[in-house]
């Protein structure tokens, strides 16, 4: 098999926030699984919340020759801040709604028009957490972006049934991160669910399946 054939052999997912945490670990989690993957993130200049540089970015797998069309994208980027009502303020309302819910949107309508573009029957994975499911004192920004990010997955879901794009919305339970170690350090991490526990599951069961069984429903993780 030449270079052509094996590359032509591969699949290819887009996963933003892919340098570090849940990211890093799905982005490996895809190259075991011989996926490529296209990262989004600061890191490689790629800020979901800036459209402009995000439409260059999808322009160019638009236009590339041989290019490995993404099967799927994982919207992963999220920031936390944490701080009650009391400790509000404005930007960082902003900061985190812009990362959590607007780069959501803006990842998934642009992905959405390169699927209906080259026919391509795209998945869409929101990283939303259990946060946005219930009362979390403390990080109630955090927690209303990830239940905007809830309703946003299943309105998509039900827009884009007939373009053949699926929309599945992940909500984590706690899992063993570096933001977790910040604001509960005296959790049990030994028993806690790990990234990569979670990297595997999206692997095993959303991409690498069909995953109808879980279309159009909110997907609990945790143990």
């Amino acid at each position: 098999m030449n270079n052509n054939d094996e590359l032509a052999a591969r699949k290819s997912v887009i996963i933003t926030g892919s340098n570090r945490g849940l990211g890093l670990e799905i982005a490996r989690a895809a190259c075991k699984e011989n996926y490529f993957y296209y990262g989004i993130s600061k890191w490689n200049d790629l800020d979901v919340s800036d459209c402009f540089s995000l439409t260059e970015f999808f322009s160019n797998l638009n236009e590339t020759e041989h290019v490995l069309f993404p099967s799927a994208i994982i919207n992963n980027a999220g920031v936390c801040i944490p701080g009650n009502i009391l400790e509000f303020k404005q930007d960082h309302f902003s900061s985190q709604f812009e990362t959590n819910v607007l780069g959501v949107l803006n990842c998934s309508q642009l992905y959405t028009q390169l699927c209906i573009k080259n026919k391509i029957p795209g998945k869409i994975i929101n990283i939303a957490s259990t946060a946005g499911m219930s009362a979390r004192p403390g990080r109630s920004i955090y927690a209303a972006t990830k239940a905007a990010v809830i309703n946003l997955s299943l309105s998509m879901a039900q827009e884009l049934k007939e373009y053949g794009i699926k929309v599945y919305c992940l909500c984590p339970g706690a899992f063993d991160s570096d933001l977790r170690r910040a604001i509960a350090p005296d959790d049990n991490f030994e028993k806690m669910l790990k990234p990569s526990e979670i990297a595997k599951f999206i692997m095993d069961k959303i991409i690498k399946d069909e995953g109808s069984f879980l279309d159009n429903q909110i997907i609990y993780i945790r143990r």
